[in-house]
């Protein structure tokens, strides 16, 4: 999905590289083949993957998927047996991921065009649904997480990877305070209750960001 919101200049990437460069000396080989170099850093895709659960023979669901940053890496975890739904509503993301997963031989991709309150997921089939960098862009949060409820399995769960301004003070001083409120901490889980869903579990490792574990609450 497009944001006008939030522009990470060459600087904030910088920082970031310099400051978690220690933790991805392992990770040095899939650095090497990453052509968004700096965000692999600040990012860390592999250890999100790892800490949200994503296993081989999963149905995973990356929600404002883009050109497919995440989707192609769920799609190797899950292999054959697992499946990804790569949902967006940037029709030129979707090419350009289309064309990446054909490339890469991925056929466990399914590419959905969504709609702005709903990602158009089959009903009951997802394990897990990821929405990296995607929350405060939803325009009508009632709609929108009602639909990811009913995609979920009976123990499918929501995983949110959103900004946190906080830690991202230094970059944002310079905002107003509508456009800090965006993010942080507080709004996101805001957002997350008032969509009747709960946080069951936080981690915080990310330079920029946090991770939420969700659930819809009738399902607590």
């Amino acid at each position: 999905m497009k944001t006008s919101h939030l522009l990470i200049p060459i600087l904030l990437f910088t920082l970031a590289t310099n400051t978690v460069f220690s933790q991805h000396k392992d990770h040095a080989e899939q650095h090497q083949r990453d052509p968004d170099r700096e965000r692999f850093y600040w990012q860390m895709p592999e250890r999100v993957i790892e800490e949200v659960g994503i296993k081989e023979g999963m149905t995973v669901a990356d929600v404002g998927c883009g050109n497919g940053y995440f989707t192609l890496r769920i799609a190797e975890r899950v292999g054959l047996s697992g499946k990804v739904y790569a949902s967006d509503i940037d029709k030129a993301a979707l090419q350009s991921l289309k064309k990446k997963a054909s490339e890469g031989k991925l056929e466990n991709i399914k590419i959905i065009y969504g709609k702005a309150d709903n990602p158009m997921l089959p009903a009951g089939k997802i394990d897990l649904v990821l929405l990296v960098n995607v929350i405060h862009l939803i325009e009508d949060p009632e709609a929108f997480f009602s639909n990811i409820a009913l995609c979920l399995k009976e123990d499918g769960y929501l995983v949110i990877v959103q900004w946190d301004a906080k830690k991202m003070d230094w970059e944002l001083r310079e905002w107003d305070e509508e456009n800090r409120k965006l993010f942080t901490m507080r709004t996101t889980l805001q957002k997350i209750y008032e969509a009747d869903y709960e946080v069951y579990r936080m981690e915080t490792f990310l330079p920029m960001q946090n991770i939420y574990f969700c659930k819809p609450q009738e399902l607590e």
